[in-house]
């Protein structure tokens, strides 16, 4: 009965909700009208911009993407700067994250996805900001700038892209079906025929991911498919900073914490990894932690009887920010890569036709 009473909210809920995701609809086809009929201006940076981004909200693991991309060109000798957003739609006044040599900033002034990048990718670029267009041209005067990754890009239009990659997650590809609120999608599925490229992440953990596959080719009949995996790298002391074997986790009783899109994608990779995760303290995403927040994360561990605090390397970012003396268990991170599966070939073909080689 209680079941039963909470999916009548829950679907009385979207019921009410509709209504706004048809007047975002209509809002985001009438943005993409004025770009595609050249009523709205779209503007070039003069060298080639590669975006990489998806059709609906959160949890398709952009930022592992956009690294290892990133370290791909690095390794091809490219000069690479990654371009973001920032936080809560980014600051207007361009931010240099890092300027491929140095640190320039830290969080809170740097957003933590891309300190998060700054720190994993030496000799590449990265800044943030609202516009986009901008952030490129001081990144073509202030750093070596040779080949820009726009991070979250795809719906930012006002900027050429000369290479638009799609990320999708394999277990929800088309966000329930609905457009935002009501549902997950930030444009509606017919926005993947905009795609030169779909890679479809976790692609280990759908539950059928020809379903998912089918559902892109509805919208997007051509376009390849690349398949991808996120894969534990590392386990991070949060105090020290020193690596350490996953195999510190096994059979440990932990207490997860995270504020990132998909918690229990999380969760699940700790279990896999030979932990008893006690409790999981879920935090919004991109929340910004506070003293208070390490008191109630030490009473949950406290609470549980966990012997450590495990978290995300995102959180770990923010979390050194505070002192981690009011945390009395161990305090550890788990950092993620994305792994291309299938469609690597594919991927390298496009970025060889649109990156020169550099020179030896």
């Amino acid at each position: 009965m209680a079941e039963a009473s909470e999916q009548w909210r829950a679907q009385a809920w979207l019921t009410c909700l509709r209504p706004a995701s048809y007047a975002y609809g209509a809002a985001i086809s009438l943005r993409s009208a004025l770009f595609a009929s050249g009523l709205a201006r779209i503007r070039r940076l003069p060298v080639p911009v590669l975006s990489v981004g998806n059709v609906s909200a959160g949890g398709s693991g952009k930022t592992p993407f956009v690294e290892m991309l990133a370290a791909r060109l690095r390794e091809q000798g490219q000069r690479v700067v990654i371009i973001s957003r920032g936080y809560r739609g980014g600051s207007k006044k361009p931010t240099i994250v890092s300027d491929g040599r140095d640190l320039r900033c830290e969080p809170p002034v740097a957003a933590d996805e891309a300190y998060l990048l700054a720190r994993h990718l030496p000799g590449v670029a990265v800044l943030t900001g609202a516009d986009r267009y901008r952030v490129g041209e001081v990144a073509l005067e202030y750093v070596d700038c040779g080949v820009i990754i726009l991070d979250d890009g795809f719906q930012h239009q006002k900027l050429y892209r000369d290479l638009d990659i799609v990320l999708v997650d394999a277990v929800n590809p088309l966000g329930y079906g609905r457009l935002l609120p009501s549902g997950l999608l930030r444009e509606p599925p017919e926005a993947f025929g905009r795609a030169d490229l779909v890679v479809v992440t976790h692609a280990d953990a759908g539950r059928n991911l020809d379903l998912a596959i089918q559902a892109i080719r509805r919208h997007a009949p051509t376009v390849p498919i690349a398949l991808a995996v996120h894969r534990p790298v590392n386990l991070i002391d949060v105090r020290s900073g020193e690596y350490l074997d996953f195999d510190r986790l096994t059979g440990q009783r932990l207490l997860a914490v995270s504020g990132i899109a998909n918690p229990s994608r999380f969760e699940d990779t700790l279990v896999q990894l030979g932990a008893f995760v006690a409790t999981h303290r879920i935090f919004p995403d991109h929340h910004r932690y506070s003293t208070a927040d390490l008191e109630i994360i030490n009473g949950a561990a406290r609470n549980s009887g966990a012997s450590m605090v495990v978290t995300t390397e995102k959180d770990m970012v923010k979390l050194t920010c505070l002192d981690l003396a009011k945390v009395g268990a161990p305090l550890y991170a788990l950092s993620i890569s994305l792994e291309l599966v299938e469609g690597a070939e594919v991927l390298d073909v496009m970025l060889s036709r649109l990156v020169k080689p550099s020179p030896s």
